[in-house]
């Protein structure tokens, strides 16, 4: 196997987990041929050529290199809705959408420029792993699953699984960190309207 079809394996693992996702819905029973049919289904949709291209290469040119941590956290939710078991708590998840937001706000807009500092080039040496490292074993020892996902962009990283060589990518990319501001901005506006209807009461 080649160092380039190793890439595109990996690059297809996380469009792939979030199409399966979404044709599986939200319902409260998934039989085993809405679960196969689904996972199927997400393989074809992504062969199926559009333009000159398939779906999958589409998508490759928005995201090359989709992170490790949101590969890792799409399986996760894949297993859980497929296995219909809670392989991450809520909190779990809330470390997830507050860690990719922090990491996506220090790295897009700094790096767009709006800094004299662009700290992308901190992915290009030891700084940036070992911050991952501190905040994985501090997650880790709290009991935090989501410390065990940022474990994860070493290994593919060391494995050279994908074609950036820059340390961020293995960490975020728009996506997730997108993705997470999103998600942790309800979370927070979720957490003042119960302390509002707290206060009222």
């Amino acid at each position: 196997m080649s160092l380039q079809t190793l890439h595109h394996l990996y690059a297809a693992l996380a469009p792939w987990s979030a199409l399966s996702l979404l044709l599986l819905g939200r319902g409260p029973y998934l039989s085993r041929v809405r679960i196969v049919g689904s996972l199927f289904l997400a393989l074809f949709v992504l062969r199926i050529p559009i333009a000159g291209w398939t779906c999958f290469q589409w998508v490759m040119s928005l995201e090359p290199n989709p992170s490790f941590t949101l590969t890792a956290l799409l399986a996760v939710a894949l297993l859980q809705r497929v296995g219909r078991v809670q392989l991450f708590s809520p909190e779990d998840w809330k470390a997830a959408w507050f860690f990719g937001a922090l990491a996506s706000l220090i790295l897009y807009p700094m790096g767009l420029g709006l800094t004299s500092m662009d700290p992308y080039v901190l992915g290009w040496r030891f700084v940036l792993p070992v911050a991952v490292a501190v905040v994985a074993i501090v997650l880790i020892l709290r009991g935090n699953r989501f410390g065990l996902i940022l474990l994860l962009p070493f290994i593919g990283f060391l494995l050279g699984l994908q074609e950036s060589q820059n340390f961020w990518d293995a960490v975020i990319d728009p996506f997730y960190g997108g993705g997470a501001i999103l998600i942790a901005l309800g979370i927070c506006w979720q957490g003042i309207r119960r302390r509002k209807s707290l206060k009222s009461l």
